[in-house]
């Protein structure tokens, strides 16, 4: 078995370049570490394209068997010190994997799910990632990540997403009014969270399609959006808190308004 121990190796340069969103945007692919999250990949069927393995970690049982799973010519053996140059975190447990995106087309994807979270400048990796972990949660849904939102594949994402990232599909769309009118007219119900608004979800009726808006965690959702939603809604505190981390108000008003789609 040849072992690579270079870190000018060219496929060891492809790797640490995919760091690099123009470089992830150009090849359409990202990395994914660590033992658990390429099991994920493997179980939902991602296109995996190069398997990275330290040889520290050679002969563990479950790295053989992930070994197994992918074709021999995209198994690819490193030194440790090789590995960890191209691993953008230290306990990657010596195995990561560069995977093909799965970018479905959003008009198929807006008629398939009735349930769409759209993010709205979303710019912290840990929220973005909670965002999706949640929306697999309580889906079957979509997300939308439009133009200010940190790229879903960032690594940081990609381990704040718990392996939602693969099987939350993520739609990206440059123009909100756009999509919005879009979505309205295959019937969607456009509801964006605000702040301070006099309308709850309490207010809100039950939905066949409903497209739900998260905003950005310093300026809430654009105004342009609100005044395009059907509805702006707060959720209703008892305690003294002003306001509520991106991730956690998302996963209340993601809860929230699964409750208001019919079964």
């Amino acid at each position: 078995m040849d072992i690579i121990r270079s870190k000018d190796n060219n496929k060891i340069k492809y790797i640490r370049n995919l760091n690099q969103k123009k470089f992830r945007d150009r090849e359409e692919a990202f990395v994914a570490e660590g033992v658990k999250f390429v099991y994920e990949a493997l179980n939902e069927k991602a296109d995996i394209k190069l398997l990275l393995i330290s040889e520290e970690a050679l002969n563990k049982n479950e790295v053989d068997k992930l070994m197994a799973s992918v074709d021999k010519d995209k198994v690819v053996v490193c030194s440790a010190k090789v590995f960890d140059s191209a691993a953008d975190t230290v306990n990657a447990q010596g195995v990561l994997a560069v995977i093909n995106k799965n970018t479905p087309d959003p008009n198929e994807a807006a008629d398939r799910y009735p349930f769409i979270i759209m993010c709205d400048r979303i710019q912290d990796p840990g929220n973005l990632g909670a965002i999706m972990r949640c929306a697999d949660a309580f889906g079957p849904a979509a997300l939308i990540i439009n133009k200010g939102c940190v790229d879903p594949y960032n690594p940081k994402v990609v381990r704040a997403s718990a392996g939602a990232v693969f099987r939350v599909p993520l739609l990206y769309w440059e123009d909100d009014a756009e999509i919005l009118n879009i979505l309205k007219d295959k019937g969607f119900y456009i509801v964006s969270t605000v702040v301070d608004s006099e309308y709850t979800f309490d207010n809100m009726d039950k939905r066949n399609k409903i497209c739900l808006v998260i905003g950005n965690e310093g300026q809430g959702v654009a105004d342009d959006i609100i005044n395009n939603s059907d509805i702006a809604l707060t959720i209703k505190m008892s305690g003294k808190a002003e306001s509520l981390n991106a991730s956690v108000a998302a996963g209340i008003s993601i809860y929230e308004i699964r409750k208001k789609l019919l079964k």
